[in-house]
Protein backbone atom coordinates (compact mmCIF):
# COMPACT_ATOMS: atom_id res chain seq x y z
CA UNK A 1 0.00 0.00 0.00
CA UNK A 2 1.37 3.41 -0.86
CA UNK A 3 1.65 5.71 2.12
CA UNK A 4 0.47 9.17 1.17
CA UNK A 5 1.80 11.19 4.06
CA UNK A 6 1.41 14.59 2.46
CA UNK A 7 -2.15 13.89 1.24
CA UNK A 8 -1.27 15.82 -1.92
CA UNK A 9 -2.65 13.04 -4.10
CA UNK A 10 -5.45 11.33 -2.18
CA UNK A 11 -5.96 8.51 -4.69
CA UNK A 12 -4.16 5.70 -2.89
CA UNK A 13 -3.39 2.62 -4.95
CA UNK A 14 -5.82 -0.29 -4.98
CA UNK A 15 -5.17 -3.29 -2.80
CA UNK A 16 -4.80 -5.69 -5.72
CA UNK A 17 -1.28 -4.39 -6.40
CA UNK A 18 0.21 -5.14 -2.99
CA UNK A 19 1.12 -8.08 -0.80
CA UNK A 20 -1.86 -8.31 1.52
CA UNK A 21 0.04 -10.54 3.95
CA UNK A 22 1.83 -7.41 5.19
CA UNK A 23 -1.29 -5.27 5.59
CA UNK A 24 -1.77 -4.71 9.29
CA UNK A 25 -2.51 -1.65 11.42
CA UNK A 26 -2.87 -1.17 15.15
CA UNK A 27 -6.11 0.74 14.52
CA UNK A 28 -8.32 0.73 11.42
CA UNK A 29 -10.64 3.73 11.18
CA UNK A 30 -13.53 3.23 8.77
CA UNK A 31 -14.48 6.68 7.55
CA UNK A 32 -12.38 9.56 6.24
CA UNK A 33 -14.61 12.46 7.23
CA UNK A 34 -13.84 15.03 9.89
CA UNK A 35 -14.56 12.58 12.74
CA UNK A 36 -12.40 9.79 11.29
CA UNK A 37 -9.56 12.18 10.49
CA UNK A 38 -9.72 13.75 13.98
CA UNK A 39 -9.45 10.27 15.50
CA UNK A 40 -6.53 9.40 13.23
CA UNK A 41 -4.78 12.68 14.07
CA UNK A 42 -5.08 12.07 17.82
CA UNK A 43 -3.96 8.45 17.49
CA UNK A 44 -0.98 9.56 15.41
CA UNK A 45 -0.05 12.02 18.14
CA UNK A 46 -0.10 9.05 20.53
CA UNK A 47 2.19 7.13 18.13
CA UNK A 48 -0.44 4.56 17.23
CA UNK A 49 -0.13 3.03 13.76
CA UNK A 50 -3.43 3.82 12.05
CA UNK A 51 -5.08 3.14 8.71
CA UNK A 52 -8.07 5.19 7.52
CA UNK A 53 -10.33 3.55 4.90
CA UNK A 54 -13.01 5.41 2.97
CA UNK A 55 -15.13 4.58 -0.07
CA UNK A 56 -14.72 8.12 -1.43
CA UNK A 57 -11.71 9.20 -3.49
CA UNK A 58 -10.37 11.62 -0.87
CA UNK A 59 -10.97 12.82 2.68
CA UNK A 60 -14.08 14.67 3.78
CA UNK A 61 -16.22 14.26 0.69
CA UNK A 62 -19.58 13.92 2.43
CA UNK A 63 -21.13 15.92 5.31
CA UNK A 64 -17.70 17.20 6.43
CA UNK A 65 -17.31 19.07 3.13
CA UNK A 66 -20.93 20.20 2.82
CA UNK A 67 -21.36 21.88 6.21
CA UNK A 68 -21.11 25.55 7.10
CA UNK A 69 -18.32 25.27 9.68
CA UNK A 70 -20.24 26.97 12.50
CA UNK A 71 -18.79 26.38 15.98
CA UNK A 72 -21.54 27.26 18.44
CA UNK A 73 -22.72 26.00 21.81
CA UNK A 74 -25.78 27.88 23.08
CA UNK A 75 -27.04 25.49 25.75
CA UNK A 76 -27.55 26.94 29.22
CA UNK A 77 -27.29 23.63 31.08
CA UNK A 78 -24.46 21.43 32.30
CA UNK A 79 -25.82 18.24 30.79
CA UNK A 80 -23.27 15.87 29.19
CA UNK A 81 -23.95 16.90 25.60
CA UNK A 82 -23.66 20.60 26.38
CA UNK A 83 -20.40 19.98 28.24
CA UNK A 84 -19.11 17.92 25.30
CA UNK A 85 -19.83 20.81 22.91
CA UNK A 86 -18.16 23.37 25.18
CA UNK A 87 -15.10 21.17 25.68
CA UNK A 88 -14.68 20.71 21.94
CA UNK A 89 -15.10 24.42 21.19
CA UNK A 90 -12.42 25.10 23.81
CA UNK A 91 -9.94 22.88 21.93
CA UNK A 92 -10.18 24.82 18.68
CA UNK A 93 -7.76 27.73 19.26
CA UNK A 94 -4.84 25.44 20.12
CA UNK A 95 -5.80 22.96 17.40
CA UNK A 96 -5.88 25.67 14.72
CA UNK A 97 -2.45 26.88 15.81
CA UNK A 98 -1.00 23.37 15.87
CA UNK A 99 -2.37 22.44 12.46
CA UNK A 100 -1.03 25.66 10.95
CA UNK A 101 2.44 24.92 12.32
CA UNK A 102 2.44 21.24 11.36
CA UNK A 103 0.75 21.34 7.96
CA UNK A 104 0.92 25.01 6.83
CA UNK A 105 -2.86 24.84 6.33
CA UNK A 106 -4.88 27.72 7.76
CA UNK A 107 -8.23 26.23 8.79
CA UNK A 108 -9.60 29.80 9.07
CA UNK A 109 -10.66 29.54 12.68
CA UNK A 110 -12.36 32.87 13.40
CA UNK A 111 -14.06 33.77 16.66
CA UNK A 112 -16.59 35.97 14.93
CA UNK A 113 -19.41 35.55 17.43
CA UNK A 114 -22.99 35.00 16.34
CA UNK A 115 -26.20 36.98 16.63
CA UNK A 116 -29.60 35.30 16.85
CA UNK A 117 -32.15 37.88 15.72
CA UNK A 118 -35.87 37.84 16.43
CA UNK A 119 -38.81 39.28 14.54
CA UNK A 120 -41.67 38.60 16.98
CA UNK A 121 -42.34 38.97 20.69
CA UNK A 122 -42.60 35.20 20.98
CA UNK A 123 -39.12 34.73 19.49
CA UNK A 124 -37.85 37.53 21.73
CA UNK A 125 -39.18 35.84 24.84
CA UNK A 126 -37.53 32.54 23.98
CA UNK A 127 -34.12 33.96 23.13
CA UNK A 128 -33.92 36.50 25.95
CA UNK A 129 -34.96 33.71 28.34
CA UNK A 130 -32.07 31.60 27.04
CA UNK A 131 -29.69 34.54 27.45
CA UNK A 132 -30.86 35.08 31.02
CA UNK A 133 -30.34 31.42 31.92
CA UNK A 134 -26.88 31.43 30.36
CA UNK A 135 -25.85 34.53 32.29
CA UNK A 136 -27.21 33.10 35.55
CA UNK A 137 -25.04 30.00 35.04
CA UNK A 138 -21.87 31.83 34.14
CA UNK A 139 -22.02 31.62 30.34
CA UNK A 140 -21.82 34.51 27.90
CA UNK A 141 -24.73 36.18 26.10
CA UNK A 142 -25.68 39.76 25.29
CA UNK A 143 -29.27 40.90 24.73
CA UNK A 144 -29.30 43.56 22.03
CA UNK A 145 -31.83 46.19 21.03
CA UNK A 146 -32.54 46.54 17.29
CA UNK A 147 -30.30 49.60 17.21
CA UNK A 148 -27.46 47.66 18.83
CA UNK A 149 -27.84 44.89 16.26
CA UNK A 150 -27.73 47.42 13.41
CA UNK A 151 -24.68 49.09 14.90
CA UNK A 152 -22.87 45.74 14.74
CA UNK A 153 -24.44 44.60 11.46
CA UNK A 154 -25.95 47.51 9.49
CA UNK A 155 -27.25 45.26 6.69
CA UNK A 156 -29.60 43.26 8.93
CA UNK A 157 -33.32 43.65 8.29
CA UNK A 158 -35.03 46.70 9.77
CA UNK A 159 -37.95 44.43 10.73
CA UNK A 160 -36.17 42.78 13.65
CA UNK A 161 -37.18 43.58 17.22
CA UNK A 162 -33.81 42.67 18.74
CA UNK A 163 -31.22 39.96 19.05
CA UNK A 164 -28.93 37.98 21.32
CA UNK A 165 -25.19 37.93 20.69
CA UNK A 166 -23.09 34.91 21.60
CA UNK A 167 -19.57 36.37 21.59
CA UNK A 168 -17.63 33.11 21.91
CA UNK A 169 -19.13 31.41 18.87
CA UNK A 170 -16.71 30.82 16.04
CA UNK A 171 -16.38 29.35 12.59
CA UNK A 172 -13.90 27.30 10.61
CA UNK A 173 -13.45 26.47 6.93
CA UNK A 174 -14.46 22.84 7.24
CA UNK A 175 -12.89 21.43 4.03
CA UNK A 176 -9.55 22.91 5.12
CA UNK A 177 -10.02 21.48 8.62
CA UNK A 178 -10.45 17.93 7.29
CA UNK A 179 -7.52 18.36 4.91
CA UNK A 180 -5.29 19.62 7.74
CA UNK A 181 -6.27 16.81 10.13
CA UNK A 182 -5.56 14.23 7.45
CA UNK A 183 -2.26 15.81 6.46
CA UNK A 184 -1.21 16.15 10.10
CA UNK A 185 -2.00 12.48 10.73
CA UNK A 186 -0.24 11.47 7.50
CA UNK A 187 2.92 13.31 8.42
CA UNK A 188 3.00 11.21 11.59
CA UNK A 189 2.64 7.93 9.73
CA UNK A 190 -1.10 7.41 9.29
CA UNK A 191 -1.98 5.64 6.05
CA UNK A 192 -5.09 6.29 3.94
CA UNK A 193 -6.89 3.96 1.57
CA UNK A 194 -9.51 5.60 -0.66
CA UNK A 195 -11.89 4.48 -3.34
CA UNK A 196 -13.15 1.18 -1.93
CA UNK A 197 -15.65 0.44 0.85
CA UNK A 198 -15.28 -2.06 3.66
CA UNK A 199 -17.50 -4.95 2.57
CA UNK A 200 -16.99 -7.40 5.45
CA UNK A 201 -15.29 -7.93 8.78
CA UNK A 202 -12.94 -10.82 9.47
CA UNK A 203 -13.45 -12.63 12.75
CA UNK A 204 -11.56 -15.11 14.87
CA UNK A 205 -14.26 -16.49 17.11
CA UNK A 206 -15.90 -13.51 18.81
CA UNK A 207 -13.05 -11.13 18.05
CA UNK A 208 -12.74 -8.92 14.99
CA UNK A 209 -9.32 -9.31 13.40
CA UNK A 210 -9.62 -7.54 10.05
CA UNK A 211 -11.71 -6.11 7.23
CA UNK A 212 -12.27 -7.00 3.61
CA UNK A 213 -11.75 -4.28 1.03
CA UNK A 214 -11.97 -4.89 -2.71
CA UNK A 215 -11.78 -8.63 -2.06
CA UNK A 216 -8.54 -8.34 -0.09
CA UNK A 217 -7.94 -8.65 3.66
CA UNK A 218 -6.47 -6.00 5.94
CA UNK A 219 -5.76 -6.96 9.52
CA UNK A 220 -5.92 -4.82 12.65
CA UNK A 221 -6.08 -4.91 16.42
CA UNK A 222 -8.76 -2.26 16.97
CA UNK A 223 -11.50 -0.90 14.72
CA UNK A 224 -13.42 2.38 14.73
CA UNK A 225 -16.64 2.93 12.78
CA UNK A 226 -16.78 6.62 11.88
CA UNK A 227 -18.68 6.57 8.61
CA UNK A 228 -21.30 9.24 9.22
CA UNK A 229 -24.79 8.25 8.15
CA UNK A 230 -23.40 5.04 6.64
CA UNK A 231 -22.18 3.85 10.06
CA UNK A 232 -25.31 1.79 10.66
CA UNK A 233 -24.66 -0.17 7.46
CA UNK A 234 -21.08 -0.85 8.56
CA UNK A 235 -22.17 -1.96 12.04
CA UNK A 236 -24.81 -4.25 10.52
CA UNK A 237 -21.98 -6.29 8.96
CA UNK A 238 -21.15 -7.31 12.53
CA UNK A 239 -24.77 -7.90 13.43
CA UNK A 240 -24.82 -4.66 15.42
CA UNK A 241 -27.68 -2.20 15.55
CA UNK A 242 -26.65 1.41 15.13
CA UNK A 243 -29.77 3.56 14.63
CA UNK A 244 -28.75 6.14 12.07
CA UNK A 245 -30.35 7.92 9.15
CA UNK A 246 -29.31 10.64 6.73
CA UNK A 247 -30.70 14.15 7.04
CA UNK A 248 -30.19 16.19 3.89
CA UNK A 249 -29.02 19.75 4.28
CA UNK A 250 -29.13 22.07 1.29
CA UNK A 251 -26.86 25.11 1.18
CA UNK A 252 -26.64 28.26 -0.95
CA UNK A 253 -23.48 30.29 -1.56
CA UNK A 254 -23.60 33.99 -2.48
CA UNK A 255 -20.91 36.51 -3.37
CA UNK A 256 -20.78 39.67 -1.25
CA UNK A 257 -17.85 41.93 -2.10
CA UNK A 258 -17.06 44.13 -0.37
CA UNK A 259 -18.01 42.09 2.72
CA UNK A 260 -21.27 43.15 4.34
CA UNK A 261 -21.35 40.83 7.35
CA UNK A 262 -19.04 40.03 10.26
CA UNK A 263 -21.06 37.80 12.59
CA UNK A 264 -22.82 34.53 11.95
CA UNK A 265 -26.52 35.47 11.85
CA UNK A 266 -29.29 33.09 12.93
CA UNK A 267 -32.96 33.74 12.25
CA UNK A 268 -36.03 32.84 10.17
CA UNK A 269 -34.97 29.19 10.34
CA UNK A 270 -31.64 29.71 8.56
CA UNK A 271 -28.16 31.05 9.26
CA UNK A 272 -25.81 33.33 7.35
CA UNK A 273 -22.10 32.63 7.59
CA UNK A 274 -19.63 35.25 6.34
CA UNK A 275 -16.46 33.70 4.95
CA UNK A 276 -13.08 35.36 4.84
CA UNK A 277 -13.16 35.38 1.02
CA UNK A 278 -16.25 37.62 0.99
CA UNK A 279 -18.74 34.88 0.24
CA UNK A 280 -21.80 34.20 2.41
CA UNK A 281 -23.26 30.77 3.14
CA UNK A 282 -27.02 30.43 3.59
CA UNK A 283 -28.15 27.21 5.21
CA UNK A 284 -29.57 24.78 5.75
CA UNK A 285 -32.57 22.58 5.19
CA UNK A 286 -33.20 19.49 7.31
CA UNK A 287 -34.86 16.85 5.14
CA UNK A 288 -35.30 13.15 5.84
CA UNK A 289 -35.33 11.91 2.25
CA UNK A 290 -32.98 8.95 2.47
CA UNK A 291 -29.63 8.92 0.70
CA UNK A 292 -30.66 11.61 -1.77
CA UNK A 293 -28.10 14.41 -2.17
CA UNK A 294 -29.92 16.31 -4.90
CA UNK A 295 -30.47 20.01 -4.52
CA UNK A 296 -34.04 21.08 -5.22
CA UNK A 297 -35.65 24.28 -6.42
CA UNK A 298 -37.83 24.31 -3.31
CA UNK A 299 -34.87 23.94 -0.95
CA UNK A 300 -32.92 26.62 -2.78
CA UNK A 301 -35.95 28.94 -2.76
CA UNK A 302 -36.41 28.50 0.99
CA UNK A 303 -32.78 29.33 1.70
CA UNK A 304 -32.68 32.38 -0.56
CA UNK A 305 -35.98 33.85 0.64
CA UNK A 306 -35.06 33.44 4.30
CA UNK A 307 -31.57 34.81 3.69
CA UNK A 308 -32.95 37.91 2.00
CA UNK A 309 -35.45 38.25 4.84
CA UNK A 310 -32.55 38.41 7.27
CA UNK A 311 -30.42 40.71 5.14
CA UNK A 312 -32.36 42.41 2.31
CA UNK A 313 -29.24 43.61 0.46
CA UNK A 314 -28.45 39.96 -0.31
CA UNK A 315 -31.05 40.22 -3.07
CA UNK A 316 -28.57 42.27 -5.10
CA UNK A 317 -25.63 39.91 -4.57
CA UNK A 318 -24.44 37.25 -6.97
CA UNK A 319 -25.62 33.68 -6.70
CA UNK A 320 -22.60 31.33 -6.76
CA UNK A 321 -23.82 27.77 -6.27
CA UNK A 322 -25.89 25.36 -4.22
CA UNK A 323 -25.12 21.91 -2.84
CA UNK A 324 -26.37 19.36 -0.34
CA UNK A 325 -24.87 16.99 2.22
CA UNK A 326 -26.20 14.14 4.33
CA UNK A 327 -25.86 14.67 8.06
CA UNK A 328 -25.75 11.56 10.28
CA UNK A 329 -28.86 11.79 12.46
CA UNK A 330 -29.17 9.48 15.45
CA UNK A 331 -31.89 9.87 18.03
CA UNK A 332 -30.06 10.23 21.33
CA UNK A 333 -26.74 10.59 19.50
CA UNK A 334 -23.93 11.10 19.08
CA UNK A 335 -22.66 7.60 19.74
CA UNK A 336 -19.12 7.61 21.10
CA UNK A 337 -17.76 4.43 22.63
CA UNK A 338 -17.76 0.67 22.25
CA UNK A 339 -19.95 -1.35 19.91
CA UNK A 340 -21.89 -3.74 22.19
CA UNK A 341 -20.66 -7.31 21.97
CA UNK A 342 -17.11 -6.42 20.92
CA UNK A 343 -14.15 -5.36 23.01
CA UNK A 344 -12.10 -4.01 20.09
CA UNK A 345 -14.71 -2.23 17.96
CA UNK A 346 -15.64 1.38 18.68
CA UNK A 347 -18.16 3.82 17.22
CA UNK A 348 -17.94 7.58 16.67
CA UNK A 349 -21.01 8.60 14.70
CA UNK A 350 -24.36 10.37 14.78
CA UNK A 351 -23.09 13.89 15.40
CA UNK A 352 -25.88 15.32 13.20
CA UNK A 353 -25.43 19.11 12.85
CA UNK A 354 -22.38 19.32 15.12
CA UNK A 355 -19.82 17.06 13.49
CA UNK A 356 -17.42 19.93 12.80
CA UNK A 357 -17.85 21.34 16.30
CA UNK A 358 -17.42 17.97 18.01
CA UNK A 359 -14.57 16.57 15.91
CA UNK A 360 -11.71 17.69 18.23
CA UNK A 361 -13.19 16.26 21.41
CA UNK A 362 -14.40 13.09 19.69
CA UNK A 363 -10.94 12.46 18.26
CA UNK A 364 -9.37 13.02 21.65
CA UNK A 365 -11.81 10.79 23.57
CA UNK A 366 -11.69 7.86 21.15
CA UNK A 367 -7.90 8.05 21.13
CA UNK A 368 -7.83 8.04 24.94
CA UNK A 369 -10.30 5.17 25.06
CA UNK A 370 -8.13 3.08 22.76
CA UNK A 371 -4.74 3.95 24.24
CA UNK A 372 -5.51 4.14 27.96
CA UNK A 373 -9.04 2.84 28.44
CA UNK A 374 -9.69 5.93 30.53
CA UNK A 375 -11.09 8.88 28.53
CA UNK A 376 -10.94 12.33 30.12
CA UNK A 377 -14.74 12.71 29.93
CA UNK A 378 -17.29 10.05 30.73
CA UNK A 379 -18.64 8.39 27.60
CA UNK A 380 -21.49 6.68 29.41
CA UNK A 381 -24.05 9.29 28.21
CA UNK A 382 -23.03 8.61 24.59
CA UNK A 383 -22.93 4.82 24.68
CA UNK A 384 -25.18 2.57 22.63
Amino acid sequence: MSTNKSIKNPNVSTLGAVNTESLHADVIVIGGGVIGCAIAYNLAKAQVQTLVIDKADSVGREASWAGAGILASHASTHDPYAELCRASLGLYPALAEALQAETQIDIEFIRSGSIAVFFTDEEKQGLTGLASRRLDRGFSAEVLTPEEVWELEPAISKSIVGGVRFPHDAQVRNPKLVQALAKGAGLLGTEFLFGNPVTAFLRDGERVVGVEVNGEHIYGDTFVIASGCWSGTIAAQLGGTLPMEPARGQMVLAEAMPPILRHVIDGLGVYLVPRSDGKILIGATVEFVGYDKRTTLEGTRQMIEAGIGLMPSLAEKSFVQTWAGLRPYAKGGPYIGGLPGFDNVFVAAGHFKNGILLAPITGQLISELITTGNPSMSLAPFSL
